[in-house]
């Protein structure tokens, strides 16, 4: 709210902004946010039908809120994978196949991530769109293509492992080696170990679900369009705030994209101090009084939610845990 105010002179009340929203406009967002909450529990429902045999819903659609709020509440979002394999070898799927799920989905995300990503922002700088940002113009562009280039050192990492082996395994010796005389890498022996081992897991996990092309195409328009959507939450807000956003679509969000990746190598768990601000600079053109209010519920849409969910998951399960051992103790 305090960098809105310095870009944006007049800015709305919580009660201006309350009664500027359109009921149409409300329900469009609505239907986008639950759109990406569905598209995400049907990417590890069509991966359990791929990997395990059956499509377990329970199973899947818990397994998507647990880790985006694991990812929302741990730095660079490290936290969601580990606890899904961990919930779901809880639910009786082994161990390897718990890896083999969430490793697929992890990678098909992040393919879709960091493809529609470079594509939008092509289409913003093509099309001018970057250039109708006036403060943060430069910041905004130098900061996404950073964000853009380490978005893609794995799917570019194990792209050259899969397609040429020989190759990738002495560029990596090289830069292992280029590491250790910089005092980088201390043991490159391990180090060549270890991601030799990532590797090996995902190129063993995706050829599982590359087995079944129904279940791979499935998998893929998932996890493209699950991007879309969330890329797209900004301008369902601005348009639900009454904002003048016609023509707008695919401009607003190119400047998303700019955003999210600008901050994507942030540290803090779910970027936050950070992205609001580079948000603020993305939406400054579209938004108008209601700049500080679009980045509000668009953060709310795509990062706290998660967490109010998970939260609420966490509890539910406590309680549940106390009310079975006390029913256990009586029947003792």
């Amino acid at each position: 709210f305090g960098i809105s105010g310095e870009i944006s002179e007049d800015g709305m009340t919580f009660g201006e902004a309350m009664s500027s929203i359109n009921l149409s406009g409300a329900l469009m967002l609505l239907a986008v946010i639950l759109g990406v909450m569905i598209v995400d529990c049907l990417k590890f429902c069509v991966v359990n039908k791929a990997v395990i045999g059956r499509v377990r819903p329970g199973v899947a659609i818990k397994t998507s809120f647990l880790g985006k709020f694991y990812d929302g509440i741990t730095p660079f979002s490290t936290g969601g994978q580990p606890m899904q394999i961990y919930y779901m070898t809880t639910k009786g799927v082994s161990g390897a196949d718990s890896s083999a799920v969430v490793l697929i989905r992890y990678f098909g995300s992040i393919f879709g991530f960091t493809f529609l990503g470079a594509l939008f922002m092509i289409l913003g700088v093509s099309l001018g769109y970057i250039d109708n940002v006036g403060v943060g113009k430069t910041l905004l562009m130098v900061c996404g293509w950073v964000g853009l280039a380490a978005n893609l050192i794995l799917p570019v990492f194990i792209a050259f492992f899969v397609f040429m082996p020989k190759l990738a395994h002495k560029l990596t010796g090289w830069f292992i080696y280029a590491g250790v005389k910089l005092h980088i890498v201390k043991n490159k022996y391990k180090t060549m170990a270890k991601a030799l081992k990532i590797v090996d897991d995902f190129t063993k996990s995706f050829k599982i679900i590359v087995k079944r092309p129904v279940c791979l195409i499935l998998f893929l328009i998932c996890c493209f369009a699950e991007n879309f959507l969330t890329f797209s939450v900004p301008y369902f807000v601005m348009n639900a705030l009454s904002c003048e956003v016609n023509g707008m679509f695919f401009m607003i969000m190119s400047l998303n994209v700019f955003a999210t990746f600008g901050v994507s190598f942030i540290p803090t768990p779910g970027n936050s101090g950070v992205v609001e601000g580079m948000g603020v600079l993305a939406f400054n053109v579209a938004a108008g009084a209601a700049l500080a209010w679009s980045v509000f519920f668009w953060r709310f849409s795509v990062y706290y939610i998660y967490i109010f969910i998970g939260i609420f998951i966490t509890i539910f399960d406590l309680i549940i845990k106390n009310v079975k051992a006390k029913k256990r103790v009586k029947n003792e």
